[in-house]
């Protein structure tokens, strides 16, 4: 694959290990200092603060990368993509900050936890102010993942030594919003550069550009929130902040499952798009070698996630979780579906500029996921909610291989 694909895969492993190890400790000290619904909260309203993350990375943590990758030589060209994507990104962070001020307001049960959501909004500034899009399209992945290595250390001090009772929520919250902000700070610390070394002022042109290149990558990942965001949402409002408690470690124990195949895949894009743009039939060989590598790994990982579910929620949050473990073997397959589909959507249809298709592959899933939800969240509570996300990532890949043959059908044609 490459002896740069592969040195940073095994860099992101080594460091990644950590990144997800140390989340995976902190997870049993809060469940167990929170309560179900303390927990619940945060991660309720770390779902609606999903929805401004999205507005904000506006589809350019794939379009930026994908062209920085393919403009890496031409360091002109590299400043004015990263300082316009940068301005765009500020404009938007500033509408979603007014957005979430104005929604929080509004409702009575937000209102009502209001330090929750003032604490989890740190989620999108961290999101803007930490460029991992630049440092993927330069395939400089290694030093990301070093950062966020220290910045998960630092949140796991903080929540240790801050978060002590069931009054330390917002605090938990806070600290939980935090990581992207410290591995930002971290990288100012250790004087990385998060910018290119030549500046450019972007100009209104530039910006609305920028928007419309990224327009329907944005669509298609806004439309993923009626299967991810919307599931934890409803599920809050219709069966409480516990049910929203069970479903988020579920949602937990696939992230880290998931974290098998994400160093590779980060790894890959880059090299895929610059593959794709100038030697598509060695970016075909390149693919066919990483899928035969990495689906078979998550899928082992999730047949045992899915036979050990009781050990592990046990382990996790002990005996006022363990309803938790039906969630998580029906979640237990979500990361196969989910590398499959990645690897489908950004690794191919991006690069071959399938995006449109992408869009409404996009919406079709996250409609089929809004017409089950209610239906089974009224009836399984978490259980339902997970059964209509599995069904919506098994939906996702069966569309996107059915769109690529027929692609190929009309090019031998």
């Amino acid at each position: 694959m490459g002896r740069g694909i592969v040195g940073d895969a095994l860099s992101l492993y080594a460091v990644q290990g950590l990144n997800y190890l140390v989340p995976l400790l902190l997870l049993p000290y809060l469940l167990r200092v929170l309560s179900p619904e303390g927990y619940g909260s945060i991660a309720f309203a770390q779902s609606l603060v999903g929805y401004a993350i999205i507005l904000t990375e506006f589809g350019f943590n794939l379009t930026a990368a994908r062209d920085i990758s393919v403009a890496r030589s031409d360091p002109a060209t590299v400043a004015r993509i990263y300082w316009t994507t940068v301005a765009a990104k500020t404009l938007l962070l500033i509408v979603s900050l007014v957005i979430l001020l104005a929604v929080t307001a509004a409702t009575p049960d937000f209102r009502r936890q209001w330090p929750i959501f003032a604490a989890s909004s740190l989620l999108v500034v961290g999101n803007v102010a930490f460029p991992i899009w630049y440092f993927q399209g330069l395939e400089r992945l290694r030093e990301v993942a070093v950062l966020q290595a220290i910045a998960k250390c630092l949140v796991a001090g903080g929540a240790v030594v801050l978060v002590r009772t069931e009054k330390d929520t917002w605090i938990a919250a806070l600290i939980l919003a935090t990581p992207q902000l410290m591995g930002a700070a971290a990288a100012l610390c250790l004087r990385k550069r998060l910018a290119p070394a030549q500046f450019y002022k972007p100009s209104i042109n530039d910006i609305l550009a920028a928007f419309r290149h990224s327009s329907h990558m944005f669509a298609s990942i806004l439309s993923t929130t009626l299967y991810l965001n919307t599931n934890t949402l409803f599920l809050g409002i219709l069966s409480g902040e516990r049910a929203v408690a069970l479903y988020s470690v579920g949602s937990r124990l696939v992230s880290a499952l998931q974290s098998v195949a994400s160093p590779i895949i980060q790894s890959v894009f880059p090299r895929a798009s610059l593959l794709f743009a100038e030697r598509p039939e060695q970016a075909w060989a390149l693919l066919r070698r990483v899928a035969v590598f990495v689906l078979p790994l998550v899928g082992v990982a999730s047949l045992s996630l899915a036979i050990f579910a009781p050990i592990v929620v046990k382990l996790i949050g002990g005996q006022a979780y363990a309803e938790a473990s039906s969630v998580v073997r029906i979640m237990a397959f979500i990361p196969l579906l989910v590398t499959l589909a990645t690897a489908l959507s950004q690794l191919i249809m991006v690069n071959m500029g399938l995006t449109r298709q992408l869009l409404r592959i996009y919406v079709a899933v996250g409609c089929a996921n809004l017409l089950v939800l209610p239906i089974l969240v009224t009836r399984f509570a978490a259980a339902g909610a997970a059964l209509a996300l599995l069904a919506a990532e098994a939906l996702g890949p069966i569309l996107m291989i059915s769109t690529l043959r027929a692609r190929s059908r009309m090019k031998r044609d």
